[in-house]
């Protein structure tokens, strides 16, 4: 939770302010083991080694006799695979063999068996999608399934003020992204290039290719896009609020699209990837675009000329707080009352 990545943590952070309970517990793999209180979850690391997993069945087993009764509500296939205990809820993002057949990764079959047994040993399978649960490997006649989207944690922030200055004769573009290949950073950098004196992109997010990106630009000798890194949340809104548009491109992987509704949150028009969940979430589908440039660069000069505000009253309708927070305490108390029985 400290290193804030931005993705399944914050998820795990929103779900586990709708569960009443004294005692939260965060237990994720990490380089070194580690234990804080963070925001209400008591977070322990496990050192990533051969003994990790052993570990993990320790630290559950003493949790579960310390409290009397203790929901698993995991996100990783492989804990869930190797705990000893079962899974109450398990929340699916993008399903593991989905991921692994799209990185061509060679245990791509293994991982194919693992997914399949989690959802079998789990009492519930959430979906954060219809598209996720589209292509997960997930038996329908288990008849266990719920589908819930995802809120943001930004909504419950206070916002404080950032002296950020951005162009007024160019069109001020946002995006929050794993900086990955299917991030399709690319495709801005291209954009950039193409539109100079019309276009600035920010890009947050740290990943694999963060350094290989900032090289790039450097080479081309860009000046209006800007790889951020990392940015903390007072940062992040800052961002969100002051741009112009929200942008999020993906290849494939994309079992939501976070960065959509965080825009919606500050009534900021979004454009997107006419792929994966994106189509699901978004308000409209006139604000999809395809993976080209073409097609890019049409529709942020088409929706720079749209005059659309609903974008705030549709978040607070769909995805806020209160709306996907009365989703997660009835399931919440669903598996409880199904300890008394």
């Amino acid at each position: 939770m400290l290193k804030h990545k931005r993705g399944v943590e914050n998820v795990i952070l929103f779900q586990s302010k709708f569960i009443e309970a004294d005692n939260k517990y965060f237990i994720f793999f990490d380089d070194e083991t580690s234990n804080y209180f963070y925001e209400g979850l008591n977070c322990i690391g496990i050192q990533k080694n051969f003994a990790r997993f052993f570990q993990l069945n320790k630290v559950v087993k003493e949790i579960n006799t310390r409290h009397n009764k203790v929901i698993v509500h995991s996100h990783n296939y492989l804990m869930s695979f190797f705990l000893f205990f079962k899974t109450d809820i398990f929340t699916v993002h993008d399903g593991l063999y989905y991921l692994s057949s799209e990185r061509n990764h060679k245990y791509k079959n293994l991982f194919k068996l693992i997914e399949m047994y989690v959802y079998t040993r789990s009492k519930k399978v959430h979906f954060i999608s219809k598209y996720a649960k589209s292509k997960a490997l997930y038996n329908q006649k288990l008849q266990k399934e719920i589908i819930i989207y995802n809120t943001t944690p930004l909504e419950s922030k206070d916002y404080v003020e950032k002296n950020l200055v951005f162009s007024k004769d160019k069109i001020n573009l946002f995006t929050v992204r794993s900086i990955e290949e299917r991030a399709r950073i690319d495709l801005l950098i291209e954009l950039a290039q193409r539109n100079k004196n019309t276009i600035n992109i920010y890009v947050a997010g740290k990943g694999p290719l963060l350094e290989y990106y900032e090289s790039k630009i450097e080479l081309l000798g860009l000046e209006n896009i800007s790889m951020l890194g990392y940015i903390d949340d007072k940062l992040l809104m800052n961002y969100y609020k002051k741009c112009d548009m929200v942008i999020l491109l993906a290849e494939f992987g994309e079992g939501f699209g976070l960065p959509i509704i965080e825009g919606y949150l500050y009534n900021k028009k979004v454009i997107a990837s006419n792929i994966c969940a994106i189509p699901e979430v978004i308000i409209n589908k006139k604000y999809l675009f395809e993976n080209n440039i073409h097609s890019l660069e049409n529709k942020i000069y088409e929706a720079s000329k749209d005059d659309s505000n609903q974008f705030s009253r549709y978040y607070f309708n769909t995805f806020s707080l209160n709306a996907i927070g009365s989703k997660y305490m009835n399931l919440y108390n669903e598996i409880f009352n199904n300890f008394n029985d």
